[in-house]
Parts: structure tokens; C-alpha cells; sequence
């Protein structure tokens, strides 16, 4: 009987979202590889075949969940034609990221800055995945702007600034989100972004 063949890349795919699913529930502090390697049905010698850290399954599962996001926010947008409509739809999809009424993403909202922001945080050493991590979405910015000056709905000098466009309006929604968080939620944070995306439409737009 031949032996069984593996797909370690889709078993390492796996292990990191059945730890997303106890990192988003209980924190990365007091997960432990046994509870991972329970969830995903695996003994733990097994997880370290693929890992070899809790540390490096951290980084794994929060990549997992970007990835999901992206594709979350492809399938939301898919059927958007307007380019104004998307962006708007693109702001909205993120702010759901880390709403207070859902506990499970806030907490890996609050995660994964923690973890890479602070000195001892498993992502701090890491920030130069974070690029890689928001690709997806600032790509969907960035075509969302490209398919608007096609349209004729923007203008078209602001091709060359579209990558940064984008990342503005993704660091601002982070920001936004962050302080709302902080400040326990004293205004409302869907008027904040519309109005954000209300002046950013004027900005780029042909007929404002």
C-alpha cells in the first residue's frame, strides 16, 4: 500500500486557521500549541512538523485571516460597477474589520497591532510582512481608482498617485477605527468615514 502523500502547504493552511479561530476567541497568550493541535485534529508533534513555534503559527494565522478578508471584500465588490460606489464599499468592508459588536474580530484587531507594535510582539521583527499582508486590499484600491479613470468618473492625473491614494485611505481607516476604539466609541464612526470619503471623491473626481 503506497503511503499517504501530504499537501504540507495545505496542511500548514490548516493548522494556522484552526489557530486563528482560538487566537480570535482567546488571545495569543494563552493559546497553546496543544489547544491548536486539538483543533485542527492533529497531535501536537505533529504542528511542529509545519511550525516551529507558536510564535511562527501566529504570524501564519494572522495571514490567513488578511487573505479571507481580501477575499471577503472581492466577492462584497464583485458585482459593483461604479468605481464610487466600490470605494465606499472598500471603506465600509474595513471598518467591519474591528467593530466593537463582533468580539472576535476586534480581538484580533487588537492583536495584531499589539503584536506589531510593541518591542516584544511577535509581528515587531515581522512589520515587512505587513506590506505583503494589506496587498491585497490597497491592489483593490488601486484597480477601483485605475477602472474609475477609465470610466471617466476620475481624473486621470491621479493615476500616478494611485498607490499612494490608496494607502492614505487604508491608514486612515485604520487610524479612524483605532481612535473610535480608544475614545470608547464617542462618535460615530460610519459618519466619520463617509465624511472622509466624501471629500476624497471631490478631490479625485472629474465632476465632483
Amino acid at each position: 500500500m503506497s503511503p499517504k502523500i501530504v499537501d504540507k502547504k495545505q496542511k500548514s493552511k490548516e493548522i494556522a486557521q484552526a489557530a486563528l479561530k482560538l487566537f480570535s476567541l482567546k488571545g495569543y497568550a494563552v493559546t497553546t500549541v496543544e489547544q491548536i493541535a486539538k483543533t485542527a485534529s492533529i497531535g501536537k508533534g505533529t504542528v511542529y512538523e509545519y511550525f516551529q513555534a507558536k510564535e511562527d503559527i501566529f504570524i501564519a494565522a494572522i495571514m490567513e485571516w488578511m487573505s479571507f478578508f481580501v477575499v471577503q471584500l472581492s466577492e462584497r465588490i464583485k458585482g459593483i460597477k461604479d468605481p464610487v460606489a466600490r470605494l465606499h464599499a472598500v471603506a465600509e468592508t474595513n471598518i467591519e474589520l474591528i467593530d466593537p459588536a463582533d468580539p472576535t474580530d476586534l480581538r484580533l484587531s487588537m492583536e495584531f497591532l499589539q503584536h506589531s507594535m510593541l518591542e516584544d510582539g511577535v509581528l515587531y521583527k515581522h512589520r515587512y510582512l505587513i506590506k505583503d499582508m494589506h496587498a491585497g486590499i490597497r491592489k483593490i484600491v488601486v484597480d477601483t481608482l485605475l477602472d474609475g479613470i477609465s470610466k471617466g468618473v476620475f481624473r486621470p492625473e491621479i493615476a500616478k498617485d494611485a498607490e499612494k491614494i490608496a494607502i492614505n485611505l487604508l491608514a486612515y481607516i485604520d487610524g479612524i477605527s483605532l481612535h473610535s476604539i480608544l475614545s470608547k466609541n464617542y462618535f460615530d464612526l460610519k459618519e466619520q468615514i463617509d465624511l472622509y470619503m466624501q471629500n476624497l471623491i471631490h478631490e479625485i473626481s472629474i465632476d465632483p
